[in-house]
């Protein structure tokens, strides 16, 4: 087994649900769905290459693989929750205030989820989120901000930024999920036939597009100009929700993420088809400071978006 590749989030989840011997009792007191504790659970017995609990009555009973790695599993949570407590971090008592750079459509999942978290644990702490803008890596860097969220391509400039050549010497970050992209448009509308979009329609429709600088492009435009096609980006914004709206309401279409294109429609009130051709898949990562990686403030509530990613990122 590959230790270096383990999400310790993980043990959490093991830990509780051989304690509490069910799925259902583990994600009450971990304050997480039961999918996400079972994909969890899942991801575990793949990188353990054993089941580790198996159904018997009511309860879930551990493996002789999982008898044996609970000592252990045990063990390091109670060194890891010594060393995230050490110089007084006491979440309960804490008033510190946490920066988040977030873009609004996963912003308004991600932060009711660490409310939820707080309010229960932590009532005293404060987080802010601010938009994703040219010179965040300088501000995470100066310790401004404390975490970003964003795809590789909105982060594209900001990478050949200073800072960002410098990537690894100053931030340590965390592949959140990996991602392709989806038309998305408003239901009926005219270039949009049996749930599907033609290459053709796609370029001769406007576009809007959503970048930081106004001028970055994303894999989508990568991928056109290897075929030396062109898409016509008539409007370009640095907020999901202005997107959102401009498409809502006219014949404007926008390429978005799997993911985000669930959260954006939710209520089924878009069509999101397959792009008429293959692109790239991208990156999603969370980024915080190398500096702040020991730190037991930062390291906790690294631990709080950890859990709540499996519920917010499918």
């Amino acid at each position: 087994m590959n230790f270096n590749n383990l999400d310790l989030n993980l043990l959490v989840v093991f830990n509780s649900i051989f304690d509490e011997g069910s799925i259902t009792k583990a994600s009450d007191k971990l304050n997480l769905s039961q999918s996400a504790v079972s994909n969890a659970l899942n991801r575990l017995r793949y990188t353990m290459k054993d089941d580790l609990f198996f159904r018997s009555g009511d309860r879930m009973q551990p493996t002789p693989a999982a008898l044996e790695f609970v000592g252990p599993i045990k063990k390091a949570l109670e060194l890891i929750d010594g060393t995230l407590t050490r110089e007084g971090f006491n979440p309960a008592e804490s008033e510190k205030r946490f920066a988040f750079c977030v873009p609004d459509v996963a912003a308004s999942k991600v932060a009711a989820k660490v409310v939820q978290t707080l309010q229960e644990k932590a009532p005293k702490i404060k987080i802010t989120n601010i938009a994703l803008q040219n010179g965040v890596l300088e501000r995470l860097k100066n310790h401004d901000i404390d975490f970003i969220l964003a795809a590789d391509p909105h982060m594209a400039q900001e990478m050949e930024s200073p800072v960002g050549q410098r990537f690894d010497e100053y931030f340590d970050s965390f592949e959140v999920y990996r991602d392709t992209y989806r038309c998305v448009a408003r239901k009926g509308h005219p270039l949009i036939k049996n749930n599907k979009i033609s290459f053709e329609n796609f370029l001769s429709a406007d576009h809007v597009f959503i970048s930081i600088d106004g001028i970055s492009n994303s894999p989508v435009d990568m991928t056109l100009a290897k075929m030396g096609r062109k898409r016509n980006k008539m409007v370009s914004v640095n907020y999901y929700q202005a997107a959102i709206e401009i498409v809502r309401e006219t014949d404007c279409i926008i390429s978005l993420s799997s993911n985000v294109s669930a959260l954006v429609n939710n209520k089924d009130e878009f069509d999101v088809v397959p792009l008429p051709f293959k692109s790239d898949e991208f990156s999603v990562k969370m980024i915080w400071n190398k500096r702040s990686t020991d730190d037991p403030a930062n390291a906790w509530m690294r631990s709080i978006l950890f859990g709540v990613k499996d519920e917010v990122f499918l």
